[in-house]
């Protein structure tokens, strides 16, 4: 069965770097503290819950892909879960748990780059280096937010298949 993804638009693609832009899409989001590789573990505990049916209304909302996290000023962690396009704000149950929060990612321009294997913070971090670098030689972007990573398969797929990827909020560059 296939799993629903955030929709977007391929804006250009050079290497193994894509501009996309992102649709508007619903996120059901919670901020954790504490390992990068852990935080994963423990907001996955809360946003699971929530789409199995740990709401006001005890609905159960189908699972997508990614899974993506990124982090704060501060140093925690705020770690989303992409609603399925055919809900909206109004249409979603609210949480039972208040460290689970509803929001909207308005339309957004990413870099993204692809990889492959685990989930290690040394993987995650070479990449994002790969393409701020990609992106610093792009000459109609420039970075406009902090790098986020997504997670596309589950904790059981060997991490060998597992597909990754680092994206980065732009915006064209102003002459």
């Amino acid at each position: 069965m296939a799993i629903e993804k955030p929709s977007f638009e391929l804006i250009s693609s050079f290497d193994d770097v894509e501009v996309r832009l992102y649709h508007a899409a619903i996120l059901a989001q919670t901020r954790v503290s504490g390992d990068f590789k852990q935080v994963g573990s423990d907001a996955f505990r809360k946003l699971g819950g929530y789409i199995f049916g740990q709401n006001v209304t005890d609905e159960k909302i189908a699972m997508t892909a990614p899974v993506t996290q990124s982090q704060e000023q501060d140093g925690s962690y705020l770690v989303s879960f992409f609603m399925p396009a055919k809900h909206s704000l109004a249409s979603l149950p609210a949480p039972t748990d208040a460290a689970v929060t509803m929001v909207e990612m308005p339309e957004t321009f990413f870099a993204v780059i692809r990889y492959r294997g685990g989930w290690s913070q040394e993987k995650y971090t070479t990449n994002e280096q790969r393409l701020r670098a990609a992106i610093a030689a792009m000459p109609d972007w420039e970075i406009a937010g902090e790098p986020v990573w997504a997670r596309y398969d589950p904790p059981m797929m060997p991490s060998l298949f597992r597909t990754n990827e680092v994206l980065i909020p732009v915006r064209p560059q102003t002459p």
